[in-house]
């Protein structure tokens, strides 16, 4: 197998189209074609459109290579396509060792998974079993296989099995649960009968499925720690503020926090935590129910079980709708039609927790698992890398924890609750470890990349990364740090290092029009790491199109000066930027090509057009043409939009400057739009369907 460097494929020349009608597929292709040589791919037609995202960065491709449509294990050629219709990011896993072999199985798939049953032996409930035909290339030569994933009841994992093709020997086999902490640790010192379990956990999947067509989803509520009891009260670990098998005291009671649950399941009078984004499942021993109950008050205290079934629900939840409806990126689930299961009690009551195919278990051993926020996410993060990758997480270099890691930290920073000061500024698992029962983990990690990484799996190496995003967290905020690690992960596939995620996630902050300054914070950080940043092109992002009205009591518009605002980018963040024509050139009505041009050591332009139109109207004259009332004028926090929509409306907000700051669907006659985050000053409204621009006032 060949892992090309990324650090080779950005000296290529980004491949750039002067069509803008290409499609990113077409745009994609093209790029292949043009540095089919450099990858040494013989054909570019054994290459298959894997899967395909659009987000905030631009359009992910993913390729994989095939035999005769059949798919090669664990190949794939990951391409960018930004938003201007550059290839700005490549990922290579291609394999130029592979063989042409036949691709007829003499083994039923079927037969094929029964051996891989066998040959773990795998017991009770079946939660994931599935059975796919590939080419393999990882063990000296090609063959056919069939890669068989199993979740059973036990033996504990989500299991991966390897099946010849043609003979039916079963090649390796191994557990691909991504683990948190294996240690055993049953602090319940209890007997546990499996065949019981086995009943338990059958009876409630039938249970969870009843009825569900009768379902409603309405808001509960219930205490949990946020994101525990450490962090909410300013404590350390010991005295009434220690595990003591999960007893509980006033102090820890009173580090509860009450909460809404959204979107709680009820069925026929009965309340269960399965919302849009998430959902409680009984997925290993012990079984101890979904805690379903009559009301919708979960309202436990820790040494209840249904405690962590809150707790884990809230966090769940709450991640998600931040990643999909504050942030907007869309990432859910691969799998149970993009709901996420998690069980709270799992692993016999070991101190371990886990996250494989699309399911969260979390073990009871020393402070259980599902009490820490910390364990919750950072569990959570490791299926966020697999979903945005589309399966193909990497933990090369332990990227995967340390991006696990991040993502706890990154929330419990948010709340402000730690001094820098603190040592608990720092801690990762500050409550579940950082005590007798194991170490924990920290985002001080003074480690360098790469001489102090670690030869082997070791969730040490997951440090270096977790830290160094952390650093550019506490200069440019979560918000900004969260949507670069999101969108840079989705340039990655399995083959991608520490190193080359930290380009893809720099790359990303530029593809979203991120400031220079912002993207010289990532430049910053990541080398003082010790990652190796390439200098990065010049580029210049253009205001968006838009129309205007002409001055008050003229026929013509006074251009603004847009140049503050273009953004241009470069390594040192030194270029100039002039506009054409110059602030203060007045336009008559008709449509105006405006260029903006970044000068550093080379020059690039960009254009973008203003339509100076009489038919963008001020508010009581869009009010008259439209029928559509708008108020109050000047609007503080919210405006409110009253008329009639026979179809669903998009309004799009933009400042005088032309830059997009809000789009808000519109399906009802009246409609409230919170712009309390806008500044002061003037806005344009622009609706797709009614083909309008209204212009209003943020007072």
């Amino acid at each position: 197998m060949r892992k090309t460097n990324i650090l080779t494929l950005f000296a290529f020349t980004l491949f750039s189209l002067v069509n803008a009608q290409k499609t990113p597929e077409e745009i994609a292709r093209e790029w292949i074609y043009e540095n089919k040589a450099t990858l040494k791919i013989a054909i570019d037609d054994n290459l298959m459109l894997r899967a395909s995202r659009t987000s905030l960065s631009g359009h992910t491709l993913r390729y994989q290579q095939t035999i005769n449509n059949i798919p090669v294990y664990d190949t794939e050629l990951t391409i960018h396509v930004s938003k201007k219709n550059k290839v700005t990011h490549v990922a290579d896993n291609y394999d130029i060792n592979v063989s042409k072999i036949s691709t007829t199985p003499a083994v039923f798939k079927t037969s094929a998974l029964d051996i891989a049953k066998a040959h773990i032996d795998a017991k009770g409930y079946f939660s994931r079993e599935e059975s796919k035909l590939y080419v393999y290339n990882k063990m000296g030569s090609t063959k056919l296989v069939y890669v068989n994933k199993i979740r059973a009841t036990t033996p504990i994992g989500y299991w991966e099995v390897i099946v010849d093709a043609q003979t039916g020997e079963v090649l390796k086999s191994q557990n691909i649960d991504i683990e948190h902490n294996f240690k055993f640790i049953n602090k319940k010192n209890t007997t546990l009968d499996r065949n019981e379990d086995y009943k338990g956990i059958a009876k409630n999947l039938q249970n969870q499925k009843k009825n569900e067509t009768a379902s409603f989803l309405v808001e509960g509520s219930g205490m949990i720690f946020d994101p525990d009891p450490l962090s909410a009260t300013g404590q350390t670990y010991g005295g009434n503020y220690a595990d003591n098998n999960d007893a509980t005291n006033a102090q820890l009671d009173a580090a509860r926090t009450s909460v809404v649950l959204k979107d709680i399941t009820l069925t026929n009078g009965v309340y269960r935590l399965k919302g849009p984004y998430v959902e409680i499942a009984d997925l290993q021993a012990p079984s101890k129910g979904l805690f379903t109950q009559a009301n919708s008050n979960f309202n436990f205290n820790r040494s209840e079980d249904g405690f962590e079934a809150v707790n884990c629900y809230y966090h769940l939840d709450k991640s998600l709708r931040y990643i999909n409806e504050t942030l907007g990126i869309d990432l859910v689930s691969l799998f149970n039609n993009g709901v996420l299961e998690y069980d709270p009690s799992s692993f016999n009551g070991a101190d371990n927790s886990s996250y494989g195919g699309g399911q969260l278990n979390f073990g009871e051993g020393g402070v259980d698992d599902a009490e820490d926020a910390d364990v919750i996410l950072h569990e959570l993060g490791h299926g966020l890398h697999d979903w945005i990758t589309n399966g193909s997480l990497s933990q090369v270099e332990a990227l995967s924890e340390g991006c696990g890691d991040y993502w706890a930290q990154s929330y419990k920073r948010s709340l402000g609750q730690w001094q820098s000061t603190d040592a608990s500024y720092h801690f990762v698992f500050g409550w579940d470890g950082h005590n007798q029962f194991w170490g924990g983990r920290s985002t001080n990690y003074s480690a360098q990349y790469p001489n102090d990484l670690i030869t082997g799996f070791n969730h040490n190496n997951g440090q270096i990364w977790a830290t160094s995003l952390m650093r550019i967290f506490d200069v440019i905020g979560r918000e900004k740090t969260d949507k670069a690690f999101l969108e840079g992960l989705g340039m990655t596939n399995s083959s991608t290092n520490q190193e080359n995620a930290a380009i893809a996630v720099r790359q990303a902050a530029i593809d979203m029009g991120y400031s220079c300054a912002d993207v010289d914070v990532f430049t910053t950080e990541f080398t003082t790491t010790g990652y190796t940043m390439p200098a990065i092109d010049l580029v210049v992002n253009c205001p968006q199109d838009q129309s205007v009205s002409p001055d008050a009591g003229s026929s013509s518009y006074t251009i603004q000066d847009y140049t503050p605002m273009a953004n241009a980018i470069n390594t040192g963040c030194n270029a100039s930027i002039t506009q054409d024509p110059i602030a203060g050139t007045l336009l008559p009505e008709g449509v105006h090509a405006i260029t903006i041009t970044a000068t550093g050591n080379t020059s690039v332009t960009c254009t973008f057009n203003i339509t100076v139109d009489n038919n963008t109207l001020d508010t009581e004259d869009f009010i008259e043409k439209t029928g559509i009332t708008l108020y109050p004028v000047p609007a503080k926090d919210n405006i409110i939009l009253d008329g009639k929509f026979d179809n669903k409306e998009t309004l799009q907000i933009y400042n005088l400057v032309g830059q997009q700051l809000m789009e808000i669907s519109i399906t009802e006659n009246i409609t409230r739009i919170n712009i309390s985050k806008l500044p002061e000053g003037v806005y344009f409204g622009s609706f797709k369907n009614k083909k309008g621009t209204l212009k209003f006032v943020k007072d």
